[in-house]
């Protein structure tokens, strides 16, 4: 058990302490938080349940919550749930230690046994996109809906980034209209937690009906919204709302239109759901990359627009959309 003590805090410097507190809490995304603070939960309740110590935790204690928890979640889930207990003990002022032979090899061998690829969402390609906007009506859902699924995929957008952008500028995320398109401006976002910011064009698509700009402006025209959210929840009676759309919205907005597209297609109730589950917000991030590199995008420009910092994570959807060009056994005379 580490021999560390926390010095205590001289009175003149408390008021700095508690706001190092609160600054050190915006370190991570309010998501990772919440995640963790919930992972933590489960941990106390299964140490308490065991009648152990959750804060400070021995280390054999944290290394039988991984495996008793081996075969009902994840390995990514397990190394989260890892990072969070860790977390909680520094912020008392206690190393948790794994680095002993035994802890590391048996983490080593739950992660060698229990790995998995994680499941992956499907991209929403640009021919799907055109028949699952070609049936979305319109009404005011119906051309917001299009507009969100529009810039989304265009601007390579996360849903956390498309459902909080307003229409003025702002601090955060926000739309600005040019001569030559759509800009897009990011304020913060989940690799850029500095807040650098970064600007993303949308140009005009050759095809009026999927057309980004097009299609955002009619939206805007039909909404009367001049500034706020630009993606806001509308009632049955047809009323906007004043705040934003939810991130998780996004995905369900794509995903009602998945569904209308494949019972259009003959598919039965059940059918288009299990379809339309295979998609999600991130559809269409995934979507924009792969039909770009499908049709000779190159790399870089992906890359740019999906503000990767490492090619390594691009060239992923690269790979997807390209899996059929020059491709070797294609070219071997079969």
């Amino acid at each position: 058990m580490s021999t560390e003590v926390a010095l205590p805090i001289p009175t003149a410097l408390q008021p700095f302490a508690e706001q190092a507190r609160d600054y050190a809490k915006l370190a991570r995304a309010s998501n990772t938080r919440r995640a963790y603070a919930s992972d933590m939960r489960a941990f106390e309740e299964w140490c308490a349940a065991r009648g152990l110590l959750a804060l400070p935790a021995a280390p054999a204690a944290v290394l039988s919550y991984l495996i008793d928890h081996v075969t009902t979640l994840k390995v990514s889930t397990l190394q989260r749930r890892l990072a969070a207990i860790r977390e909680a003990h520094a912020a008392i002022g206690h190393r948790l230690d794994t680095s002993s032979p035994a802890f590391r090899d048996a983490w080593t061998g739950i992660r060698r046994a229990h790995a998995a690829p994680a499941a992956k969402k499907r991209p929403l390609m640009t021919p799907d996109l055109r028949k699952v906007l070609a049936l979305l009506p319109n009404t005011l859902t119906g051309l917001r809906d299009r507009a969100l699924i529009l810039v989304g995929f265009g601007a390579a957008l996360r849903r956390s980034e498309l459902a909080g952008i307003e229409l003025a500028a702002c601090a955060g995320n926000w739309l600005e209209e040019r001569p030559d398109g759509l800009v897009v401006h990011i304020g913060r976002s989940k690799t850029d937690q500095g807040a650098a910011g970064v600007e993303i064009g949308i140009p005009y698509g050759s095809n009026p009906d999927t057309c980004p700009v097009r299609n955002f402006r009619a939206w805007v025209q039909a909404s009367g919204l001049k500034e706020g959210p630009a993606f806001r929840p509308i009632n049955r009676h047809g009323q906007i709302g004043a705040a934003a759309i939810t991130d998780h919205a996004v995905a369900r907005i794509l995903q009602r239109a998945v569904v209308a597209h494949a019972l259009a297609e003959g598919h039965t109730p059940e059918e288009a759901t299990r379809i339309a589950a295979a998609y999600a917000g991130h559809s269409l991030r995934s979507g924009l990359a792969t039909s770009a590199a499908v049709n000779d995008a190159p790399g870089h420009a992906i890359q740019r627009q999906l503000r990767h910092k490492r090619f390594d994570t691009t060239s992923g959807y690269i790979r997807s959309g390209q899996l059929f060009k020059q491709n070797p056994a294609g070219m071997a005379g079969l």
